[in-house]
């Protein structure tokens, strides 16, 4: 703050005002005649500077989400009061940190066709790009799991499997931050890719409210060349009502809002004819209270609950309309946060976030039959298609008494194909049941403090800890899945039918519970001096694995005993392992433009090993009942899946390093851009493999020739059970990437243009996005095909470009 001769001005009044905000902030300029207005609500605000003798000057601000804001005015002498109502806005000029942010406001969200969904959001994010995965995310710098997603603070990312869980509508979100690269020691960032982070709409000092339907049906939609026809052959409806307004006027206000989005096709009709016609359906309520019970302290608190019915989703092409299968979901995400202005060298805040996804896939038809191995159980072969999902046999040349055992049910299950009834198809009901519920119950608390004239300084040390669960039920319908060996079987030739179904124990239906548990401290120090800025931190992590089966007891060889349905510690990194700096240095050569440099380091979070490592992983086994030919019961054999595994002690977390440097320029005031360049290296990777790989399969030269375990075979024996692979750190694992990205953007008074263009190069030799036969899914992360057996360690030709490679992306 100066005055028109260029004199810095002390004891300047500022205040800020806001619909988003109930009451005023105000502040005042220092000795070296700098403010600042932390904690605010996102929005646009009117800045009004007031000093005795000067005149009063006003000035329009535009805050976004996680990013500062610079309001500069000039004071005159008294006898006019000047208003300027050009907005100032955060642009890509950032000249207090190397942070690659970028920030889209609710003008742009309200104007841009981004969809309906906060999945839609991601598109937006420059040089990141897009995918046509449905479940998996983006890779920028990472895989498709790397990433962190945040919906008003609250991480929605999927306990255990780092995909994007939640679906708020669009509709909702005021504006959206994300963080590419150059992570502060601020708001707990381990991503390994990208951090996005968004902000809902509150209520405002007037009531508003709107109500909207649209519409879209199959004829909207060209036709499709290749993938799947079913995405976009849908009629679709979204139904949206929103309101929000004052409660008690400039202390609280409310925002609420419906949403309900509903969409339904035609199955194609398959081998077996008409199939019915796919439906799904959600209700999701939203409300948020924002409070400022005194100016100096802003509070949020909101709630979200959201209940989603699928119903005939999949239907294979050799399948019975019976067969469909559905899934309902129910989320419910909380949260309250705080902050505190202190004074104006300090504030606090405080967050505290709740985050529930109950979901179950399950059959459209519901088998009513007791399933039990008792002795003399009987198979209803009269009624195959009731009790479970029969897939039906298909005659064997030369294997007569088997084709006459098998022509009945042909005859009778069978689909007709050229006027003839043929096997090979499955009617019947779906065969699972899959209850997977997923909770993350997370606080933070944080404190900031600045000093200094000459050189200024910016404290910040924050505090998080959460919690991540999964609870996993699968239980059969019916007698699950029924084939018709016909005595054929070399193991057992009794065996005329056979039903897989899960295990349950004396009635029970046993649950698999995981959890990750974490906790950070993070120490940041943003230095100015002149046209300097310096950004020193550091972020420490402390992650625990629990999973379920044994009991800790240091007496034993192992350090566990069996203990089915206990939960124990698996693993736990300490917090010497995982230091994070942050470092970086911004050069405003001329004030204005800058030259930055930076480095970070990463240890993304998420881990499926709370479960795939778990010793509880199959405490509901699948089992094979035996039937003969009258359908009774003649024996059970549970079928072999992958068991509890141990790991390797003393190992490093996966890491990723990140150097960052770049150049920015503000051409005029309504164009600026930047060019930076990227690299990432990670390594230490985890993955489930065998014991003996690098005995067995012929590792090349530099690797041990030795057991990751040495004694394995005793702790197993000890134990009485698990897996012959264990959890270790693979030998040479890594991916890099090199990116570089050019920006702009141009803000006129009713317009508004980015662009963006990145080169870039993702290779190495652990492609997380390729670790399956399905890879659009939810992943196990540190158990999946690599390093599984001989052919499949990453010394056998797995070098080269990853999935999430795209050299060239560009976005307008």
């Amino acid at each position: 703050m100066v005055d028109t001769g260029g004199a810095v001005l002390p004891g300047v009044t500022v205040e800020a005002r806001s619909d988003a905000l109930p009451s005023p902030r105000v502040t005042a300029t220092e000795g070296d005649g700098q403010y600042r207005l932390p904690a605010l609500q996102p929005g646009t605000y009117t800045l009004t500077f007031v000093l005795s003798g000067m005149q009063t000057v006003t000035r329009q601000a535009q805050v976004q989400l996680g990013q500062d804001t610079a309001v500069d005015a000039t004071l005159g002498v008294a006898g006019v009061t000047e208003t300027v109502t050009v907005t100032a806005v955060s642009s890509l000029i950032d000249r207090q940190t190397s942070t690659i942010k970028s920030g889209v406001s609710n003008e742009q969200i309200m104007a841009l066709p981004v969809g309906q969904e906060y999945r839609d959001l991601v598109k937006l994010i420059p040089g990141v790009q897009f995918t046509q995965d449905a479940v998996r995310g983006p890779s920028a710098g990472g895989s498709g799991q790397d990433n962190l997603y945040q919906f008003d603070g609250v991480n929605v990312t999927l306990p255990l499997f780092g995909t994007l869980s939640a679906e708020p509508a669009s509709h909702d979100i005021a504006q959206v931050t994300t963080t590419k690269g150059g992570a502060r020691a601020v708001d707990f960032d381990r991503s390994g890719g990208f951090a996005i982070d968004s902000v809902s709409k509150s209520g405002t000092a007037r009531y508003a409210g709107e109500v909207s339907f649209q519409l879209q049906n199959n004829n909207m939609a060209s036709d499709v060349k290749s993938g799947s026809p079913s995405r976009y052959e849908q009629d679709r409806t979204w139904t949206t009502a929103n309101l929000g307004g004052p409660i008690l006027r400039d202390r609280l206000f409310f925002y609420g809002s419906y949403y309900r989005p509903e969409r339904k096709r035609d199955n194609r009709a398959n081998l077996y004819g008409d199939l019915p016609q796919y439906r799904s359906s959600r209700d999701e309520g939203f409300g948020k209270l924002t409070f400022t019970p005194i100016n100096s302290v802003l509070l949020n608190v909101s709630y979200r609950h959201s209940k989603r019915l699928d119903k005939s989703d999949l239907f294979e092409a050799n399948a019975a309309a019976t067969t469909g299968t559905g899934n309902e979901s129910t989320q419910k995400i909380g949260i309250a946060e705080g902050s505190w202005v202190i004074n104006s060298r300090s504030f606090a805040t405080f967050k505290y976030t709740d985050f529930t996804l109950k979901t179950q896939g399950r059959p459209d038809n519901i088998a009513d039959v007791t399933i039990t191995t008792a002795v003399g159980t009987r198979l209803d072969i009269a009624n195959l298609d009731r009790i479970g999902r029969l897939t039906v046999p298909v005659p064997v040349a030369g294997a007569t008494a088997f084709n006459a055992f098998v022509q009945p049910l042909i005859d009778r299950y069978g689909y007709v194909l050229n006027g003839n009834r043929v096997g090979g198809g499955r009617v019947g009901y779906g065969v699972q049941f899959d209850d997977n519920d997923f909770f993350r119950n997370a606080g933070q608390i944080g404190y900031n403090f600045s000093f200094g004239t000459s050189v200024r300084h910016e404290l910040h040390a924050g505090y998080q800890r959460y919690t991540d669960e999964e609870d996993l039920t699968r239980t059969s319908n019916g007698w699950g899945a029924i084939t018709v060996p016909g005595g054929r079987l070399a193991t057992n030739p009794g065996a005329f039918y056979t039903a897989t179904f899960q295990q349950q124990t004396t009635g029970a239906v046993p649950n698999i519970h995981s959890e990750y548990e974490s906790q950070s401290f993070e120490f940041n120090d943003t230095i100015r001096w002149n046209n300097w800025s310096f950004n020193l931190g550091v972020l420490a992590s402390n992650d625990t694995l629990f999973g379920q089966g044994l009991r800790e007891d240091s007496s034993t060889l192992s350090g566990y005993v069996s203990a089915p349905g206990t939960k124990y510690k698996m693993y736990e990194v300490p917090f010497s392992k995982m230091i994070q700096p942050r470092v970086g240095a911004t050069w405003a050569y001329n004030g204005n433009d800058t030259l930055f440099v930076g480095y970070a380091r990463y240890f993304p979070a998420a881990s499926s090993l709370p479960r795939a490592a778990s010793w509880d992983r199959n405490l509901a086994a699948t089992i094979d009942a035996h039937f003969d030919a009258n359908g009774l019961l003649i024996s059970t054999a549970p079928v072999a899946s992958s068991s509890g595994k141990l790991f390797v002690d003393d190992m490093t977390p996966r890491t990723v390093d990140e150097f960052l440097v770049g150049t920015s320029r503000q051409f005029n005031q309504q164009w600026s851009a930047r060019l930076y360049g990227r690299y990432r290296e990670g390594g230490h990777f985890w993955e489930d493999t065998n014991n003996t790989a690098r005995v067995a399969f012929n590792p090349p030269a530099g690797i041990p020739r030795d057991p990751y375990i040495a004694d394995l075979t005793a702790r197993l024996g000890q134990i009485g059970s698990g897996s012959t692979y264990v959890i270790a750190e693979l030998d040479g694992a890594y991916t890099k990437y090199q990116e570089i990205t050019l920006e702009s953007e141009w803000r006129g008074a009713r317009s508004f243009i980015r662009g963006s263009y990145t080169w870039s190069h993702y290779y190495g030799n652990f492609d997380q996005d390729n670790s399956t036969t399905d890879n659009d899914a939810n992943i196990f992360i540190g158990s999946s095909f690599i390093a599984d057996g001989a052919g499949r360690q990453l010394w056998n030709f797995r070098d080269g470009d990853l999935r999430g490679d795209r050299p060239h992306v560009v976005k307008v």
